[in-house]
């Protein structure tokens, strides 16, 4: 009787070895950490702390996993994943920020039905790319080969943050007090949450990746639609101190979100003519026939972060971001309510 092979079962050891041997090839050109002890190979990541150590009096380790969504069917669909790397980190060290805490390091893990090489091989130097924006060293990750469980060509992608912050210095709700501002920074899309949604209403209306959009004429839905989720590391983590609180505008939207980082009996007022839904969340809106609630609950809207500034320091805030070319204004006030739970108020 002929032996059945791993490779008979639908599974290629090799095949990844090649291609993960290819990808540490190109990494050696990559900017180097020197704090990485062990990187892509071992059977963990081993990463000093003696830098952080000797900088903060109660150093912290924060932590947190996430993935791309069902944005990445999309991508695949429509044949551009070279976007999903920047997805997977902003979704992943963006929420470091709201901690308060900087990236250091990065995992991803990547499962497929099929190993395809050029599919793997995009988003491995995707997430690389994406490291070296966010300020951190991609330190290893899994690659999982899964016949039965994903199509042949479908396959699923989460990462796995760590960062660091001084205990003094992470963000706390009760940090938070009446009379602080909000700034916004803007996003450039849907980022990576509703698409769920954003599917069922290209699928419904008939979209195609190349046909032009009716609110920028001069942008295809590929464009619109797979634009890279924003990575605000570049442009928040050495300024946390000036903040009380950020928060990041993913699932849920902006009710669901800005009260996270609220106390009890504290709200949010926004003020909506201060914020102007770009015209892809108001097409979506009308397609969908979702109420004003609904579109605040489930897309960002054009705001991917909020900051909680004291009051005092905001105009000098909003004049240093200017001056660095950063993207922001302030849309919003902290009051006092009557209710115990966090809310938002949209004016």
């Amino acid at each position: 009787m002929k032996p059945t092979s791993y490779q008979d079962a639908g599974v290629d050891a090799d095949k990844a070895d090649n291609i993960l041997s290819s990808f540490a090839g190109f990494l050696k050109s990559r900017p180097k950490d020197p704090n990485l002890i062990s990187g892509i190979g071992p059977y963990a990541s081993c990463y000093s702390l003696r830098e952080f150590v000797g900088n903060s009096k109660d150093p912290v380790l924060v932590t947190c996993c996430d993935g791309v969504g069902t944005k990445l069917k999309l991508a695949l669909e429509w044949g551009d994943i070279s976007g999903l790397g920047s997805d997977l980190l902003a979704m992943n060290v963006n929420d470091l920020l709201c901690a308060g805490a900087k990236p250091i390091l990065f995992l991803d893990y990547y499962a497929c039905g099929k190993l395809e090489e050029n599919q793997l091989s995009t988003l491995l130097k995707s997430i690389q790319t994406a490291c070296e924006i966010s300020q951190c060293t991609l330190a290893g990750g899994e690659t999982a080969e899964m016949p039965g469980i994903y199509a042949d060509k479908d396959f699923d992608l989460a990462g796995f943050a760590v960062g660091v912050a001084d205990r003094s210095e992470l963000f706390q709700p009760q940090k938070v007090v009446p009379g602080d501002r909000l700034v916004a920074f803007p996003s450039s899309g849907f980022h990576s949450n509703g698409y769920s949604l954003v599917r069922k209403i290209v699928e419904k209306e008939g979209i195609l990746p190349e046909d032009k959009t009716p609110f920028e004429p001069q942008t295809t839905w590929r464009e619109a639609l797979l634009k890279p989720t924003t990575i605000y590391v570049p442009w928040l983590s050495s300024r946390l101190t000036k903040f009380r609180a950020l928060a990041h505008l993913t699932g849920g939207g902006l009710l669901g979100n800005l009260p996270r980082v609220l106390p009890e009996h504290h709200q949010a007022i926004v003020h909506s003519k201060l914020w102007e839904i770009p015209g892809i969340f108001r097409w979506f809106q009308q397609k969908a026939g979702l109420s004003q609630s609904q579109l605040l609950s489930t897309f960002n809207c054009g705001v991917g972060m909020i900051g909680v500034v004291p009051e005092k320091s905001v105009a000098a805030l909003l004049s240093e971001f200017k001056a660095a070319e950063i993207p922001c204004w302030e849309i919003g006030h902290v009051e006092r309510s009557p209710n115990q739970e966090p809310q938002v108020v949209w004016q």
